[in-house]
């Protein structure tokens, strides 16, 4: 349904220093920082790569609300997971910068290491160690992770509207505290979506970008957006948003999932 032109999703952060989560993801994490953009009155953007994919970060002219991270406290768009292959040199890192950061354990033959952390804002991050580094071969290095409130709905939506492959259930942990222990995943070109439940009690943090800080944007590359945006109309996805023209950039559209995380669709100009 969607002839996508770049098989990884880019993400967006709305953030209150854009300068301070850069330094974040370029010195620690270790990613490639990118020229920023101008968003016009909107605000700014910084861009940095891991991957084929591209990391945004949004300075919004009028500041949003502050909202803390975490897959615990709000269902919505809660968690970015990096596939590295110098694990190690990242945590080297973030013990110079008295960063934070927690090893989950894994028997010594694991084919990965986790450790999970934060980012300059809060924002849950999962960091995963390949065993054999995969060089420039690996595109796809980032996974989307989402705590939603009807695993049933979120299912439906990816895999039935978007058509999306479903991964096959992968079970957790208990003490990761998600409904059933159990995670669930759909592939969008060569990204992984993530999902997970903690209960009916958990606020909805999604709506536009500008709104609140944190992960708030998915962004897919296609081939024509209004094509796109007519196939899924037909199939009743809820658009937040028809195709527009951004500035000289892009065209662009928005979709929004059950618990209204917002989807950018665009096709650049």
């Amino acid at each position: 349904m969607m002839k996508l032109t770049k098989d990884e999703l880019d993400v967006g952060i709305a953030t209150l220093d854009r300068e301070r989560a850069s330094a974040f993801y370029r010195d620690l994490i270790g990613m490639r920082e990118l020229d920023p953009l101008s968003m016009g009155a909107l605000g700014e953007q910084s861009r940095l790569q891991i991957g084929n994919h591209t990391l945004k970060l949004y300075e919004f002219a009028r500041a949003p609300e502050e909202t803390p991270g975490g897959t615990e406290r709000a269902n919505g768009i809660r968690l970015l997971a990096f596939l590295l292959d110098d694990l190690e040199g990242v945590l080297e890192r973030m013990d110079m910068a008295d960063h934070p950061y927690r090893r989950l354990p894994l028997p010594e033959d694991s084919p990965f290491q986790v450790a999970f952390s934060n980012d300059a804002d809060g924002n849950a991050l999962e960091l995963v160690g390949l065993g054999k580094p995969a060089g420039e071969r690996l595109t796809a290095r980032m996974q989307i992770g989402l705590t939603v409130a009807d695993i049933e709905r979120s299912r439906h939506f990816y895999g039935e509207l978007l058509g999306l492959r479903e991964e096959p259930e992968m079970k957790l942990p208990r003490s990761m505290g998600v409904v059933g222990n159990t995670r669930y995943g759909f592939v969008l070109g060569a990204t992984t979506v993530k999902f997970w439940s903690r209960g009916d009690d958990l606020p909805t943090w999604s709506g536009p970008p500008a709104r609140r800080t944190g992960i708030r944007l998915m962004t897919a590359l296609v081939e024509d957006v209004d094509a796109t945006h007519e196939a899924l109309k037909e199939r009743g996805v809820s658009i937040a948003a028809p195709p527009s023209d951004l500035e000289n950039l892009a065209r662009i559209m928005f979709v929004t999932d059950p618990d209204g995380n917002w989807i950018e669709i665009a096709t650049p100009l």
